[in-house]
């Protein structure tokens, strides 16, 4: 992004102490492969010297043991993982998706609206799925600056990233959320099954939601600045989306006249393919909830959940070969989560094998009580987060002692997930590491959004705290 006036003046404390914290994300944290190598050792140390029966050889055995024994027991939960982020940009990316957002951005009235626009797309997007929001409201925020949008170029991209710190967690692609009700969990030992209906669709969890919508698109209206202060997109970046819509404009009329050669050719630009198998999926999707005595929420799994919109991108991608184009591209995305999820796995086999687990557990017996432990919970996990930027990588370390506490406290274990998720979502805007591609696909870097940013999380942590303070009276 080209200097500014605004980044030329006297800057006050706000920007100063956003300026501060997007350096230190930025220098100081490293690759989340790197901090989860980091974490082994910390946790391997942590076990070794913190629990009982000495510190010879034997016990060093056990760790090392204890972490390759259970290595590879996150596969299941890392496909999943994988499945959801690939789902969601295969739908994110599919001309109906992108025809919706172009019908949005074509009525811009204004840019106070045309930011509360973006936000509430990234929020509702996100709290639908969280692959198809954060790409999605990318995308628009590009159709926004293609028009030459009057809106703070900033502020927009910064609004795209809300759902991402706001609702994601909290929506049906919920990790946590969708972990604990899926049968045979990792954490079942700890949380058995818990459906949907008590923790995404809580009445609780639901309100939380909406007051955070509202709250944090009024405060998008409210940051956009005057007409004379506003920073619109690069020349350089807009220049680049245009230049970009139009090859991919130019790629869709070539791709329309282009006559199918071969057979083979011809099967793979065939919409009968994905109509059949897509069909297919639907009637299975309507026979799996029709069976279901407990309602609808009852059968919201991960696997039901990555099962429906990996057969809606089929379906809205029309042929075989726009579908493995997209799937192509989305996969790009999922390396990070096939590389960590098995050293996730490793650290917990540590905990669990060398009985810290259960120490951690009583600590927080001791720290918290049955009243104040949902509150606990939530700035545990928001700090935590800040380092470990990955809601379902973390909750697989965090799961034993936190869900053993929360049943030595008599807390209800709803509650606590609830919990863990709002905490896990509140320090998101201020970690770079899940806005990376928002920020590739808008050309900014992080310290042109941190300001804003830095203002929505002191909202989402007030209000926050103030609902964790009040929620043990509601479940």
């Amino acid at each position: 992004m080209t200097t500014t006036r605004e980044d030329n003046r006297a800057r006050g404390p706000l920007d100063r102490f956003s300026t501060l914290l997007s350096t230190i994300c930025v220098r100081w944290i490293p690759d989340p492969w790197v901090i989860v190598v980091l974490l082994t050792i910390v946790a391997g140390a942590a076990s070794f010297l913190l629990t009982p029966g000495g510190l010879g050889l034997d016990k060093a055995e056990t760790l090392v043991r204890g972490w390759g024994d259970g290595f590879w027991d996150l596969l299941q939960f890392g496909m999943q993982m994988a499945l959801m982020l690939l789902s969601g940009y295969v739908v994110a990316s599919s001309p109906p998706v992108r025809r919706g957002l172009i019908w949005v951005a074509d009525r811009e009235a204004g840019p106070k609206r045309t930011v509360a626009t973006v936000a509430l797309t990234s929020m509702i997007l996100m709290w639908i799925h969280w692959g198809i929001g954060l790409i999605a409201a990318g995308i628009l925020v590009r159709y926004y600056a293609a028009r030459n949008t009057k809106a703070d170029y900033r502020l927009l991209v910064a609004a795209a990233y809300l759902g991402m710190a706001g609702t994601f967690h909290a929506g049906l692609s919920s990790s946590a959320g969708l972990l604990v009700a899926t049968p045979g969990h990792f954490a079942e030992e700890y949380f058995g099954i818990i459906p949907m209906s008590q923790t995404v669709f809580s009445p609780f969890n639901l309100a939380l939601v909406a007051i955070t919508i509202v709250a944090w698109t009024i405060t998008a209206v409210v940051l956009q600045p005057s007409p004379q202060d506003t920073v619109s997109a690069p020349e350089e970046v807009r220049a680049q989306i245009v230049s970009e819509f139009e090859s991919e404009r130019e790629a869709q009329r070539e791709a329309a006249t282009e006559v199918p050669r071969t057979p083979a050719e011809i099967i793979e630009n065939s919409r009968w393919i994905n109509g059949t198998i897509g069909v297919l999926g639907l009637a299975y999707i309507v026979l799996y909830f029709g069976s279901l005595e407990g309602g609808i929420l009852q059968g919201l799994t991960l696997n039901s959940v990555n099962f429906i919109f990996l057969f809606l991108g089929i379906l809205m991608h029309g042929t075989p070969k726009a579908l493995l184009t997209a799937a192509q591209t989305g996969g790009s995305f999922v390396w990070g989560v096939l590389l960590q999820f098995p050293f996730y796995a490793g650290i917990l086999g540590m905990l669990v094998a060398s009985g810290l687990s259960e120490r951690l557990a009583s600590w927080f017996q001791a720290i918290a009580n049955e009243h104040t432990y949902p509150l606990f919970i939530y700035w545990y996990s928001g700090i935590v987060n800040f380092f470990v930027p990955s809601g379902g990588s973390k909750f697989a370390i965090e799961a034993p002692y936190i869900g053993e506490a929360a049943q030595a406290l008599n807390v209800p274990l709803d509650l606590t997930v609830v919990a863990y998720i709002w905490g896990d979502m509140s320090t998101n805007a201020l970690q770079p590491f899940w806005a990376l591609p928002l920020l590739a696909l808008c050309g900014l870097s992080f310290r042109h959004i941190m300001g804003f940013l830095v203002i929505f999380a002191l909202v989402t942590c007030t209000i926050g705290t103030a609902a964790f303070i009040l929620a043990p009276l509601f479940f």
